[in-house]
């Protein structure tokens, strides 16, 4: 790896230097760990492995693969390889509940792994979790017969490790790092991957959470909700694709951005365009568009012509809602700033039930 510096000229070679950047690497890294070409959410630091070593850092990617970074440091280089691959077994055993201990050790018993995987990607954390890994090791260089043993284990046996190689560069008062991987770092396939149940979220297969805007920006979307039954989303497809998954009979505990729950609602139909909805006024059908409650921007939306911004709504008939000024809401509840997700929590969904004295009743009664 070399890197020069243009002149009108000549070409200017820049001194490659040790320095003591390994030692910073791994600060980096948290803070920046696109900077290896792969977005990543961190998700622990430092953090001892049931085998007594200590990872130095853990992530995972847009698809829910779980990838360990490992500085060589002052480690021989087939030391390292050998601790990666030791790591490596520890972190295909981590079932999601374990991920998200280990984030909520990291970043604070507040830190919801959801919310933060949502903000990092802007889409939900996927289904499944930790159906692969890839371990990686963040080195200045490797020796031949390292390298020769990660590409034998990769090419061979499918063994999803690889080393990435950063080098420090000194121009005048200026520092530069460069990168290149050993292997190219494409994903291995999935399509014969079998995963834990332990790496998926239990899910009761019936019960969704909404969002419905926030109490400090007037909260449209509830007042849509509460006076009209219908769920609305729109300004781009990540926000109303989420309704695609509440199907008829689906209960959904909507939820207030600043107040609570709601209300438990159960979904009547499918997803409609937000144009097409409609209302009864005084025994008269009327467009939901063109209700007070519709605000100039959503209409807007709604008629707008890029498909990809149009709003949308759900039909949803309540089966027990309350005042805004009362909303249910306690320590440890979830929430989240996501349109619509399943609701995995049943400590949350049985202090609702119970708040708006409902019971776990079948939704189908």
């Amino acid at each position: 790896m070399a890197i020069w510096r243009m002149t009108d000229s000549e070409l200017q070679p820049l001194a490659a230097s040790r320095l003591d950047f390994e030692h910073r690497l791994e600060d980096m890294l948290e803070r920046s760990p696109s900077m290896i070409g792969i977005d990543l959410l961190i998700v622990a630091r430092q953090v001892t492995t049931s085998f007594g070593g200590v990872v130095d850092l853990l992530g995972l990617d847009s698809e829910g693969r779980v990838h360990v970074l490992e500085l060589k440091r002052d480690r021989t280089p087939r030391d390292v390889v050998a601790q990666v691959l030791d790591y490596g077994s520890w972190a295909e055993s981590l079932s999601l509940g374990d991920i998200e201990h280990l984030f909520t050790e990291y970043r604070g018993e507040d830190a919801s792994l959801e919310d933060a995987f949502a903000e990092r990607f802007g889409s939900p954390l996927p289904e499944v979790v930790n159906a692969e890994q890839q371990f990686t090791i963040v080195a200045s260089e490797l020796d031949p017969t390292s390298e020769r043993i990660v590409e034998f284990l990769a090419d061979s046996y499918g063994v999803p490790v690889n080393a990435i190689f950063f080098r420090h560069f000194a121009d005048e008062n200026r520092d530069y790092l460069a990168r290149t991987w050993l292997r190219d770092p494409q994903p291995a396939d999935t399509t014969s991957v079998r995963t834990s149940r332990s790496k998926r979220r239990p899910w009761n297969g019936r019960d969704h959470y909404s969002i419905l805007g926030r109490v400090d920006n007037e909260a449209e979307r509830y007042q849509i909700a509460h006076k009209h039954r219908y769920l609305s989303a729109g300004g781009g497809s990540w926000y109303w694709k989420p309704l695609r998954n509440l199907k008829p009979g689906a209960r959904v505990f909507a939820y207030v951005g600043g107040a609570g729950y709601v209300g438990i609602a159960r979904v009547t139909g499918t997803m409609i365009e937000a144009r097409d909805a409609t209302v009864e006024v005084d025994g008269q059908q009327q467009a939901l568009i063109d209700q007070p409650e519709v605000s100039q921007a959503m209409r807007e939306r709604a008629l707008s012509k890029d498909p990809e911004i149009r709003e949308r709504v759900v039909p949803v008939e309540w089966l027990a809602e309350v005042p805004l000024d009362q909303a249910v809401s306690a320590p440890g509840l979830f929430a989240s700033q996501l349109i619509v997700c399943k609701l995995r929590d049943e400590h949350t969904i049985t202090t609702v039930e119970t708040a708006l004295g409902i019971g776990n009743a079948d939704p189908n009664a």
